[in-house]
């Protein structure tokens, strides 16, 4: 025995909207509207990009030790998280720089400071922060000249 749904259709007193007649089709944009609407575009992405970039004023850098979680994300995909230990103490040391600014902050904690076994791991760090702020200097400059290339302007 199997259930069989019927649908019967019913008549609506609701009022279908007016259907309007197609537009009359208007003249193609003129040359200077078209490389107007061009340049629009461009400097669109121009302040899209000067946006991201505002935003782009801090590179962090952590370095962390605790005894971690390792979760796959995708089981389907390479790719996993860490994550702390819930009720793990975490040892780190953190530096924050202003790209704009230059200001360095730095935060360490306590044991990651006076222990002597983590020491070659503030050099480890303070090395990842070197190649970390190379690397955002490089990538920057990328990005000034591409969008300098796009604004057709002089660098």
């Amino acid at each position: 025995m199997s259930d069989t749904a019927v649908v019967t259709p019913t008549a609506s007193t609701a009022q279908l909207p007016a259907v309007q007649a197609p537009a009359a089709p208007s003249a193609p944009p003129s040359g200077a509207a078209v490389i107007q609407n061009e340049q629009g575009k461009a400097n669109s992405l121009l302040n899209t990009i000067a946006d991201k970039l505002d935003r782009l004023v801090t590179l962090t850098v952590v370095t962390a030790i605790a005894d971690i979680d390792v979760v796959q994300d995708d089981p389907n995909q390479v790719g996993f998280t860490c994550r702390p230990k819930s009720g793990t103490t975490i040892e780190a040391f953190q530096t924050q720089v202003n790209l704009v600014t230059g200001d360095i902050e730095n935060l360490i904690s306590r044991d990651f400071a006076t222990n002597t076994a983590y020491h070659s791991l503030t050099e480890f760090h303070l090395a990842q922060v070197t190649k970390s702020s190379d690397i955002v200097s490089t990538n920057l400059k990328a990005i000034r000249d591409l969008a300098v290339q796009i604004s057709g302007r002089p660098s």
